[in-house]
């Protein structure tokens, strides 16, 4: 492959994108006539059709990102990306947060366990505000929900 090795999805990495989805209390869903890629260590979902024009139109070389972004891998480990979500069953473990909870989340703030609309149970969650609209993953630890990724942090990069 090119400079960016576009590639398709390995077991081995698989195994770990499914492990780091279970933290989560999640299963790995594939949304119908989708595929898991690579192009360097980023993970992308792409729609089939549109991944096999690029592999027949031979532009695999070219790419540099494709579909929806879902994670990267670093150092062997599997980071989830703010999209991640779109590949997560709807086992997954869930926090809630009220408008003033929300805002501090996507602040990159930590969240008081008063600004939850619901209390998870300890460990890894997708955080969402009222509408159920998801804007990031934390972790619970009982009293405080810790930011791990919100959709505010692309804005904050660019500062």
């Amino acid at each position: 492959m090119g400079r960016n090795n576009m590639r398709s999805s390995d077991e081995k990495k698989l195994e770990i994108i499914k492990k780091t989805l279970s933290n989560y209390g999640a299963n790995f869903e594939l949304p119908s006539n989708n595929e898991i890629t690579f192009v360097g260590e980023e993970v992308f979902l792409v729609n089939k059709s549109l991944l096999s024009k690029i592999q027949n139109e031979k532009l695999d070389e070219e790419i540099i990102s494709l579909g929806t972004q879902i994670g990267k891998f670093h150092k062997g480990n599997f980071l989830l990306g703010i999209e991640s979500n779109i590949i997560m069953s709807p086992s997954s473990k869930k926090a809630r947060l009220s408008d003033k909870g929300a805002s501090l989340f996507l602040y990159g703030r930590d969240v008081f366990i008063k600004n939850l609309i619901n209390t998870p149970k300890k460990g890894f969650v997708v955080v969402s505000n009222k509408r159920e609209e998801v804007i990031g993953l934390g972790k619970f630890d009982g009293k405080m929900l810790i930011n791990i990724l919100d959709r505010g942090s692309y804005l904050r990069i660019l500062e």
